[in-house]
């Protein structure tokens, strides 16, 4: 993958190759923005093009460093991510990436760690990861990436240039998703759109897009007795794409009830969502949103799967005016498996 492989992010790639071009480089960058977006490919470019035989301001993709890059095992570049049932990089994972970068590289020109998620660094890991910043060797550079840069520590942030990487294009994802995944049009056009920019989430929502349809019907039901009837996730595997069809479902309510249709996110199936935004109080779709945000924020901190799924379908049923006093007959559903966009 060349400079050019890499989709909407010309800013980002401007600055770089311009700082290779005029041997500039930082000694530390942090690419913001969301999951999905290109970050991840943008580091490893910058590690190939440090370190092409080509020795320019763009790789080869031929010669050994910028295959061994590509393939995750040159010795001199290093990637680092959360790990665990928490979801975060230790202390022992970034002090065995500091003692390989403190030395002289193996094989390349230059060293390049990644550091993918900075912002889930543990407070002791972030603290040695500051020190380094402080006094970073002159042959290697660290990347970090982050969609959530007001949850990294200000003292790394200063130490870092910050390179912004933006949203692709829904007419971009779009058009991603028919030529190089040959999704059929009607499901490109959707996939496109409720990817809120992420070429990830896009693919997420393709490779699954029947179990997405059969998810989203229940969404399009506003008789209470079918929302009693299913079974709440029993684990966040089930909860995290419930909860996210959730939100980009409510999101479309609220807006439709506003009058912003145009902003309709499920456009293939705008005329359920203004059907049930015609019958819903916008004021109350509003809080219902926020609500679930602030659950899916639960979810993350260990709460009880069980329960956040429970009050999900409570904020459902309230939203549909009823409560869930009244209870339904027959036997739980399970929920269709769905992607989740995050």
């Amino acid at each position: 993958m060349a400079w050019s492989a890499i989709l909407g992010q010309p800013f980002a790639i401007r600055l770089l190759r311009a700082h290779v071009q005029r041997k500039r480089l930082a000694s530390a960058y942090l690419l913001i923005g969301p999951e999905g977006i290109g970050k991840r490919a943008l580091a490893l470019e910058l590690a190939k093009t440090l370190n092409c035989e080509r020795a320019s301001d763009d790789a080869c993709d031929q010669c050994g460093p910028c295959r061994r890059i590509a393939k995750g095992s040159h010795p001199d570049v290093h990637m680092v991510s959360p790990q665990g049932n928490a979801q975060t990089i230790r202390i022992d994972d970034v002090r065995a990436v500091l003692h390989r970068v403190a030395l002289r590289p193996f094989q390349a020109r230059h060293s390049v760690a990644v550091l993918d998620g900075v912002e889930r660094l543990t407070e002791e890991a972030a603290n040695s990861l500051l020190k380094a910043l402080e006094e970073p060797p002159a042959h290697a550079t660290w990347v970090l990436l982050t969609p959530q840069p007001a949850n990294v520590l200000p003292t790394i942030l200063s130490r870092c240039q910050a390179v912004r990487c933006r949203r692709l294009p829904a007419s971009l994802i779009e058009s991603w998703l028919a030529s190089e995944q040959g999704c059929p049009a009607e499901m490109a056009a959707a996939a496109g759109r409720l990817a809120q920019g992420s070429l990830a989430s896009a693919k997420s929502f393709a490779d699954r897009w029947q179990a997405y349809s059969e998810m989203t019907a229940q969404f399009h039901a506003t008789a209470p007795l079918q929302w009693l009837q299913w079974e709440t996730p029993a684990d966040r595997k089930a909860l995290e794409p419930w909860m996210s069809g959730t939100i980009h479902w409510m999101r479309d309510l609220m807006v439709a009830s506003h009058g912003a249709e145009a902003l309709i996110q499920h456009a293939h199936a705008a005329d359920a969502v203004r059907g049930q935004a015609a019958r819903v109080d916008p004021e109350r779709c509003v809080t219902a949103l926020l609500r679930c945000v602030d659950l899916w924020e639960s979810s993350q901190r260990m709460v009880s799967p069980r329960a956040i799924g429970t009050l999900l379908r409570e904020e459902w049923l309230q939203l549909l005016g009823q409560g869930a006093g009244d209870e339904g007959q027959g036997n739980p559903r399970p929920m269709p498996h769905a992607p989740c966009p995050s």
